[in-house]
């Protein structure tokens, strides 16, 4: 398949499940009074997904023979987008189990990993404290900003 054909289908199933997973998401229950629902942000952030998703899908098709050079995704990639869907899912499904703090810090810090684990010149990066010290204070600082913006900001209860 060519590569424009396949990011035009790959684009296609992503704005069919942010779709479904907007829908979804819009019937998370809970409020708290002075506060936004819970709903508000996977439902808007699902949907600004599938319609770029279906414009993605639209520029791929439209662009047709001009795009015949584009190499289309190798097996190893494929598997790789398969392992950060479900290591992705993995996060969502802790923090309903787990709370909001914990697996968003873990998910900060174990995201710059599987990457560098992906890349093959960037495996080295994980044997120097130096990389492993950025990734601890980016997930310490990224995690009290996430929550001083959702929780503390706007009031989402979680």
């Amino acid at each position: 398949m060519k590569g424009h054909l396949q990011e035009g289908v790959f684009s296609l199933l992503l704005a069919v499940a942010a779709a479904i997973l907007c829908v979804s998401a819009m019937g998370i229950p809970g409020s708290a009074h002075g506060s936004i629902a819970p709903s508000a942000f996977p439902s808007v952030i699902t949907f600004a997904i599938a319609v770029l998703a279906a414009l993605n899908v639209i520029a791929c098709f439209l662009k047709g023979k001009k795009a015949d050079n584009l190499p289309a995704i190798s097996r190893q990639g494929f598997l790789n987008l398969i392992l950060f869907v479900a290591f992705s899912t993995a996060y969502v499904w802790a923090m309903s189990v787990a709370g909001f703090l914990i697996p968003t810090f873990f998910y900060l810090v174990l995201m710059p990993v599987f990457i560098c684990m992906i890349s093959a010149d960037r495996k080295g990066l994980l044997a120097k404290p130096a990389f492993w010290a950025r990734v601890i204070v980016f997930a310490v600082i990224g995690t009290g900003i996430i929550y001083g913006v959702f929780v503390e900001l706007l009031k989402v209860r979680f």
